[in-house]
């Protein structure tokens, strides 16, 4: 979803920046800005984990909830946030 979320960012469309603002700019829990690298299709379930954690998520980008990740280059089972609901889900069963 990266690249048709990057081209809909990078158009001067106030309708989609207001609409899909928590993935357009999002802050981290002491205000600073924080660029988001990937744009992720994820189960509902998914994403609201990781709404809970403060990561930028929308649930109803065009009827599909969308993660917003702030690190590439590295699978996303190797993210902190997963690997915590992860732990969470599963092993703290």
């Amino acid at each position: 979803m990266s690249p048709f979320i990057g081209l809909l960012g990078s158009m001067d469309c106030e309708e989609f920046h207001h609409k899909y603002i928590e993935l357009v700019h999002h802050f981290d829990t002491e205000g600073e800005p924080v660029v988001i690298l990937e744009y992720w299709s994820v189960s509902q379930e998914l994403a609201l984990q990781l709404k809970n954690r403060e990561e930028a998520v929308t649930m109803d980008f065009y009827g599909k909830p969308v993660w917003g990740r702030t690190t590439s280059g590295q699978a996303i089972k190797m993210d902190s946030v997963i690997r915590d609901i992860y732990k969470e889900r599963y092993l703290n069963s």
